[in-house]
Protein backbone atom coordinates (compact mmCIF):
# COMPACT_ATOMS: atom_id res chain seq x y z
CA UNK A 1 0.00 0.00 0.00
CA UNK A 2 2.62 2.42 1.31
CA UNK A 3 5.91 0.65 2.12
CA UNK A 4 7.65 2.72 -0.63
CA UNK A 5 6.80 5.73 1.21
CA UNK A 6 9.96 4.56 3.98
CA UNK A 7 13.23 3.81 1.98
CA UNK A 8 12.01 7.09 -0.04
CA UNK A 9 11.66 9.05 2.90
CA UNK A 10 15.62 7.92 3.99
CA UNK A 11 16.27 8.41 0.20
CA UNK A 12 15.43 11.96 0.35
CA UNK A 13 17.31 12.37 3.32
CA UNK A 14 20.65 11.05 1.88
CA UNK A 15 19.99 12.95 -0.98
CA UNK A 16 19.74 16.02 1.09
CA UNK A 17 23.05 15.58 3.24
CA UNK A 18 25.15 13.57 1.01
CA UNK A 19 27.79 15.93 0.64
CA UNK A 20 28.29 15.93 4.54
CA UNK A 21 29.18 12.12 4.13
CA UNK A 22 32.91 10.90 3.07
CA UNK A 23 33.27 9.71 -0.60
CA UNK A 24 34.44 6.51 0.43
CA UNK A 25 31.22 5.74 1.64
CA UNK A 26 29.34 5.63 -1.87
CA UNK A 27 26.35 7.51 -0.67
CA UNK A 28 25.45 7.92 -4.40
CA UNK A 29 25.35 4.08 -4.17
CA UNK A 30 22.58 3.97 -1.53
CA UNK A 31 20.38 6.45 -2.88
CA UNK A 32 20.59 4.61 -6.39
CA UNK A 33 19.32 1.84 -4.78
CA UNK A 34 16.96 3.53 -2.77
CA UNK A 35 15.26 5.64 -5.17
CA UNK A 36 15.11 2.80 -7.99
CA UNK A 37 13.43 0.69 -5.36
CA UNK A 38 10.72 3.46 -4.81
CA UNK A 39 10.45 4.44 -8.03
CA UNK A 40 9.69 0.66 -9.31
CA UNK A 41 7.49 0.46 -6.23
CA UNK A 42 5.53 3.59 -6.60
CA UNK A 43 4.91 2.66 -10.55
CA UNK A 44 3.48 -1.04 -9.46
CA UNK A 45 1.34 0.44 -6.76
CA UNK A 46 0.12 3.32 -9.12
CA UNK A 47 -1.02 0.44 -11.84
CA UNK A 48 -3.06 -1.53 -8.99
CA UNK A 49 -4.62 1.61 -7.98
CA UNK A 50 -3.17 1.37 -4.47
CA UNK A 51 -1.94 5.13 -5.33
CA UNK A 52 -4.40 7.67 -6.98
CA UNK A 53 -4.35 11.36 -8.39
CA UNK A 54 -6.91 12.61 -6.18
CA UNK A 55 -6.56 13.50 -2.47
CA UNK A 56 -6.07 11.42 -0.17
CA UNK A 57 -3.40 9.88 -3.03
CA UNK A 58 -3.35 6.80 -1.08
CA UNK A 59 -6.27 4.22 -1.40
CA UNK A 60 -5.87 2.84 1.83
CA UNK A 61 -6.18 6.09 3.58
CA UNK A 62 -10.01 5.83 2.71
CA UNK A 63 -11.11 4.41 5.91
CA UNK A 64 -9.49 4.36 9.21
CA UNK A 65 -9.58 0.40 9.08
CA UNK A 66 -7.28 0.18 5.91
CA UNK A 67 -5.13 2.88 7.49
CA UNK A 68 -3.99 1.12 10.43
CA UNK A 69 -3.55 -1.62 7.67
CA UNK A 70 -1.34 0.32 5.92
CA UNK A 71 0.64 1.61 8.86
CA UNK A 72 1.24 -2.06 9.61
CA UNK A 73 2.89 -2.32 6.20
CA UNK A 74 4.74 0.57 6.41
CA UNK A 75 6.48 -0.57 9.56
CA UNK A 76 6.74 -4.47 8.41
CA UNK A 77 7.49 -3.99 4.54
CA UNK A 78 8.70 -0.68 4.24
CA UNK A 79 11.17 -1.37 7.20
CA UNK A 80 12.60 -4.45 5.80
CA UNK A 81 13.50 -3.01 2.40
CA UNK A 82 14.87 -0.08 3.87
CA UNK A 83 16.96 -2.34 6.00
CA UNK A 84 17.75 -5.03 2.84
CA UNK A 85 18.76 -2.18 0.69
CA UNK A 86 21.40 -0.46 3.77
CA UNK A 87 22.50 -3.73 4.19
CA UNK A 88 23.12 -4.70 0.38
CA UNK A 89 25.12 -0.95 0.05
CA UNK A 90 27.60 -1.86 3.56
CA UNK A 91 28.33 -5.09 1.73
CA UNK A 92 29.37 -3.19 -1.54
CA UNK A 93 31.05 -0.72 0.34
CA UNK A 94 32.96 -3.23 2.23
CA UNK A 95 33.91 -5.02 -0.79
CA UNK A 96 34.37 -2.19 -2.43
CA UNK A 97 37.15 -0.44 -0.18
CA UNK A 98 38.83 -3.84 0.53
CA UNK A 99 39.74 -4.86 -2.24
CA UNK A 100 40.37 -1.20 -4.09
CA UNK A 101 42.60 -0.86 -1.25
CA UNK A 102 44.51 -4.25 -2.24
CA UNK A 103 44.82 -3.54 -5.31
CA UNK A 104 46.39 0.41 -5.11
CA UNK A 105 49.14 -1.77 -3.03
CA UNK A 106 49.59 -4.27 -5.52
CA UNK A 107 50.13 -1.82 -7.84
CA UNK A 108 52.96 0.22 -5.47
CA UNK A 109 54.98 -2.83 -4.92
Amino acid sequence: MACFLVPGALAILTTAFRKRVPARLHISWLNTLLMGGTVALAVEHISHAEVVPYFPFLSAMSSPATAATMLNEMATIGTAMLVTCVAVWAVMVVVYNKYSAKIKTTQTA
